[in-house]
């Protein structure tokens, strides 16, 4: 695998969205990071956006200038794992298998581009997840991401058995790599290695073949059917309610949802919005009605939540705004149906 130029690679706006949110909860303010990227919060948020992977080099280096702090590389990666439907990817969490996992999560970093940063590699002696991107300004991001990987499937094995084995890198060690090889107060360590022949990060193969305890048949099928309305065909135009579906989908959870944010993100007067959509059929609190009906069908499949947390996730202030909502969707309240499907996932 040969060594590719880096202005070629990009990452989609949710990706570079998770890396921003994570630098933000760590104590980076807003608008430093934004302006370490030079872009507006709404080009941020635009589902259809891509951005040079050099981002991530900026958004980490405004981060330890504003935190005063260098190894912060398994904290940006930690931050990064999905903890809801509109987080991008969160339905590898439950394939049947620890490499499908894995194997899901890449595919979750990935997601839009058009050259996969990311090849899974299986043998019978060796698992192998190989990053394209092997030029030295990669190797932030190809960190970054190795830190997501190795995260993720320590969590799915709770803890108790570390899918990576090590991680090799083309580049040279950076300064601020220590804190990814140990990480303080935490189990997992990976040992890295540096100037090698090729960027991959190797896994144990007795620990990717176990069973995945979150496993969630149902739950997978349906949270991919719901993924594959992100994917954007740029040969095609895209209709403007389907549009606002995906920006709604992403950031349902987030602050800041409104019709005046939407249009600004589509580079257009509220008003304008609302006439296009109204063109289509459509408008953008019936598209957001339908967001939170099919985002509430998935944390149904989930079976972990509590009702209050599915109010939140869904973007409602009170639960009994919620309760009103699913019962106008379905004829019934909602703690009945909750209940049914916990007892399906126990």
């Amino acid at each position: 695998m040969g060594q590719i130029d880096l202005d070629d690679i990009s990452v989609s706006s949710q990706f570079l969205f998770q890396v921003f949110r994570s630098c933000y909860d760590l104590g980076a303010r807003k608008p430093v990071l934004l302006s370490a990227l030079n872009i507006t919060d709404s080009q941020l948020r635009d589902p259809k956006g891509r951005f040079n992977s050099y981002s991530i080099t900026a958004l980490y280096q405004a981060s330890i200038h504003e935190l005063g702090r260098d190894n912060i590389f398994p904290d940006i990666g930690r931050g990064m794992i999905p903890t809801g439907f509109s987080d991008i990817g969160y339905a590898m969490m439950f394939g049947d298998t620890i490499e499908d996992v894995l194997q899901a999560t890449a595919a979750a970093i990935d997601f839009g581009t058009n050259r996969p940063m990311l090849k899974w590699e299986r043998t019978a002696s060796a698992c192998r997840l190989w990053c394209d991107p092997a030029s030295d300004g990669a190797k932030d991001l190809v960190l970054v991401i190795f830190s997501i990987l190795s995260h993720v499937g320590n969590r799915i094995t709770t803890g108790g058995l570390a899918p990576a084995k090590a991680a090799f890198f083309k580049h040279s060690e950076p300064k601020s790599c220590d804190g990814f090889v140990r990480v303080e107060n935490y189990p997992l360590t990976v040992p890295c290695f540096f100037n090698q022949s090729q960027t991959y990060l190797e896994m144990h193969p007795h620990v990717v073949d176990l069973p995945n305890p979150l496993s969630n048949r149902m739950l997978a099928r349906a949270a991919q059917q719901q993924l594959s309305s992100f994917q954007v065909n740029e040969l095609q135009p895209i209709p403007l309610a389907s549009l606002s579906y995906n920006y709604l989908f992403y950031l349902l959870d987030k602050s800041g949802l409104s019709l005046d944010a939407a249009a600004e993100t589509f580079g257009m007067a509220e008003r304008t919005l609302r006439r296009k959509l109204v063109a289509e059929g459509a408008s953008f609190r019936q598209i957001l009605e339908r967001v939170r009906r099919d985002a509430c069908q998935l944390y149904f499949l989930e079976g972990t939540r509590s009702l209050s947390e599915i109010a939140t996730k869904l973007g409602y202030s009170e639960l009994s705004a919620f309760t009103r909502a699913y019962t106008a969707w379905h004829g019934r309240s909602p703690s009945r149906d909750l209940a049914a499907h916990i007892a399906l996932a126990a």
